[in-house]
């Protein structure tokens, strides 16, 4: 069977850190990542949650790990000899990495030390045709454009940083996003947006963290 490339090979476009070493690096210990900030500016949602995940048997605990599972499978190319991991890969393959024209890194570290945050994005690469920044998604349904709009000023997040420490000039984010329960149900929807779009929401959010937590935002 023919191997669709543009998931396994990786193309050493940059010299990449891991987010230990970028953070010691650029001395960014104490600079929050993403769900840092919306932990500390959603104090109420953030105690729900946790609350959820307490209880194995609460749905959001079971989608959660299941989604863990399937970024794995994802992140490693590897369905780890399980039917549905297996599908899952395949689908992803099909529907989405035939259009991954490069990819740079997975699950690499981002420090912005302009805007004082870290993180660690999913993927970078070229996606039909533009340079982008991706997020995957692993959810029981597919989700709707509103639904991934919490997700977008994630990947903004991880783009700007990748074009302050890289000199890159992403303008692209993407969401992958594979839904079902089952085999039967896996099918894939792909959101794009340009980083211009929600850029600025990013930067608000942690401006508000800042001034929540410090006197002034260094930006």
């Amino acid at each position: 069977m023919l191997k669709l490339l543009p998931l396994r090979v990786l193309l050493t476009m940059y010299d990449y850190l891991t987010l230990p070493a970028a953070t010691k690096k650029f001395a960014a210990k104490d600079f929050p990542s993403p769900s840092s900030v919306w932990a500390a500016l959603n104090k109420r949602e953030k105690a729900i949650f946790d609350a959820q995940m307490r209880d194995k048997n609460s749905a959001t605990y079971k989608a959660v790990v299941a989604g863990r599972r399937a970024h794995l499978t994802l992140e490693r190319d590897d369905g780890e000899k399980d039917r549905f991991q297996e599908a899952l890969l395949e689908t992803y393959n099909r529907d989405i990495g035939i259009d991954i024209d490069e990819t740079w890194a997975k699950e690499m570290g981002l420090v912005s030390v302009a805007h004082k945050y870290k993180g660690k994005f999913d993927g970078v690469g070229v996606f039909r045709g533009k340079p982008t920044v991706w997020d995957y998604k692993k959810t029981n349904k597919i989700k709707t454009p509103s639904g991934v709009k919490k997700y977008l000023k994630q990947c903004a997040a991880y783009a700007i940083a990748h074009n302050e420490m890289y000199d890159t000039s992403i303008d692209q984010i993407a969401i992958f996003n594979i839904g079902g329960k089952t085999v039967d149900e896996l099918g894939t929807r792909v959101f794009t947006y340009d980083l211009a779009e929600h850029a600025d929401e990013w930067l608000s959010d942690l401006k508000k963290y800042w001034n929540h937590t410090h006197a002034t935002l260094p930006i």
